[in-house]
């Protein structure tokens, strides 16, 4: 099994020429990675981990783009946005915690999720970035689309097995208190956005999980002025104090292709 990272929290696996594609966003920034659609639609099997707009709203374009013949697999409230965006019903898989899935090579377990809780201190430095004038379209446009791509309370964790490797794959940096999530997992893919304590915040889940190795996500700058480049050196330095014998890899987006097995 081998993975890459396509920007924000866009993240393809492939195995045994089985390609599953995880919350495509096209990117909304007139500066650095752009994803190329053409890679996105070669996925025959779409999910999202939660419904906003960064992990679906672009879901319904990589799906025309690939003839529609891709399956999407969502829970219930981002369907409804699909289908009133254009996806055809019987494209969409509606799926809820504890569903087993098994596409191609991949066996899939769906598990509750919880979405990150934003401190006030990231709220109040988003507002007052010089990029909000910059990219006041764009600000205008996720205003507009965040009144209908909800969250719901319907985040999900994606338990991945395939060529007996494990990935488990997060939308959003939250885990279920009350959710027995697998341990020591060949990789975890952990997004890195949404607090401005992000290192510290995100050091409990690895205390939790103890994965072999961390890919790290969702630290770009994709969604100018909401997002914003997230320096993940703290993170990086904790790890390396406190779990020294787990690898981090922060890849740049679109790169070359990693093997799980390495």
């Amino acid at each position: 099994m081998r993975v890459k990272w396509h920007g924000t929290a866009c993240i393809m696996l492939e195995s045994g020429g089985t390609k599953l594609l995880f919350d495509p966003f096209l990117s909304l920034s007139d500066m650095g990675y752009k994803p190329p659609l053409d890679e996105l639609s070669s996925a025959m099997s779409i999910f999202a981990t939660h419904g906003h707009l960064d992990h679906i709203v672009d879901i319904p374009t990589v799906w025309k783009h690939g003839g529609g013949r891709a399956e999407v697999y969502c829970t219930a409230t981002p369907r409804k946005v699909l289908l009133s965006k254009g996806v055809d019903s019987e494209s969409i898989r509606e799926i809820k915690p504890s569903d087993e899935l098994t596409i191609g090579a991949f066996d899939i377990r769906v598990l509750k999720g919880r979405h990150i809780e934003f401190d006030k201190r990231i709220v109040l430095k988003t507002l007052l970035r010089p990029q909000v004038v910059r990219y006041r379209k764009n600000l205008t446009y996720m205003l507009k689309e965040n009144r209908i791509c909800a969250e719901a309370g319907e985040t999900v964790v994606y338990d991945v097995r395939a060529d007996g490797k494990q990935v488990l794959l997060l939308g959003s940096l939250n885990l279920d208190a009350d959710t027995v999530y697998p341990k020591i997992v060949d990789l975890l893919i952990l997004p890195l956005q949404g607090r401005s304590d992000i290192a510290d915040y995100a050091l409990p889940f690895v205390d939790r999980l103890i994965p072999k190795k961390i890919l790290l996500d969702h630290f770009d700058d994709a969604f100018p002025p909401i997002s914003s480049a997230v320096d993940i050196a703290p993170f990086v330095t904790l790890m390396a104090k406190k779990h020294p014998h787990i690898t981090v890899i922060s890849p740049k987006p679109g790169a070359e292709w990693i093997d799980i097995g390495e």
